[in-house]
């Protein structure tokens, strides 16, 4: 649910309230309008339970980001690690830097105590499930890997893979839990045009998110 969408069931319920009001000023004993109250009752129940179920997300949403940067404190590379959170999700950002050799989709040591770190807090939140999103800078693949990964698409994809398989098989958090994506260098988050933008567009992101079962 999205803070517009928060903000108009807020604005429902205060209007349900009014127009419940009026007919109880009215004084109608009519079976309609007993009928209209009682299912305007039940919509504020509804919409009461749904501003409920919103607060305590994002109070698990910030509980979350809290822990995650407490286990991140101690990694070498929490420099190289960004946690933000944004609606009712929590999104870790892992810098290229920290995790991948240039065009490759090996994970190196450096990045192993990070994915342990994370690890930590899916695990301590099983009720939340995790998108693994690749993305790349606009540089073609360098020429010896193009036969693997034609494009940056296939990086991007491998690379988010990569990081679910390393969490699934060695770090035995849930398969269930987990969904790879790859954006590629298609929304990057700084410019192209130098060596610093395209190291900040090369990423690995975390997104958090509690599903609705």
């Amino acid at each position: 649910m999205t803070a517009r969408e928060f903000t108009k069931i807020a604005r429902n319920i205060a209007l349900l309230v009014l127009l419940v009001g009026v007919f109880a000023m009215a004084g109608c004993s009519c079976k309609e309008y007993e009928e209209q109250i009682m299912q305007l009752d039940a919509q504020i129940a509804e919409m009461q339970k749904d501003l409920s179920d919103k607060d305590a997300v994002i109070s698990e949403r910030e509980q979350i980001a809290e822990d995650l940067r407490g286990n991140l404190k101690d990694c070498q590379g929490e420099n190289a690690v960004l946690v933000e959170q944004s609606e009712e999700v929590v999104m870790i950002t892992v810098q290229d830097q920290l995790g991948f050799s240039a065009s490759q989709v090996i994970i190196m040591d450096t990045m192993v105590p990070t994915l342990e770190a994370i690890a930590k807090t899916i695990r301590d939140y099983p009720d939340w499930d995790v998108y693994v999103e690749g993305f790349t800078d606009n540089k073609k693949v360098l020429e010896e890997f193009q036969e693997q990964y034609p494009s940056n698409w296939e990086l991007g994809a491998f690379r988010a893979s990569a990081v679910v398989r390393y969490m699934t098989n060695t770090l035995d958090l849930s398969a269930e839990r987990f969904a790879a994506v790859s954006y590629g260098p298609f929304r990057p988050v700084d410019t192209n045009d130098t060596a610093e933008g395209r190291a900040n567009n090369r990423m690995v992101r975390f997104v958090m998110h509690k599903p609705q079962r």
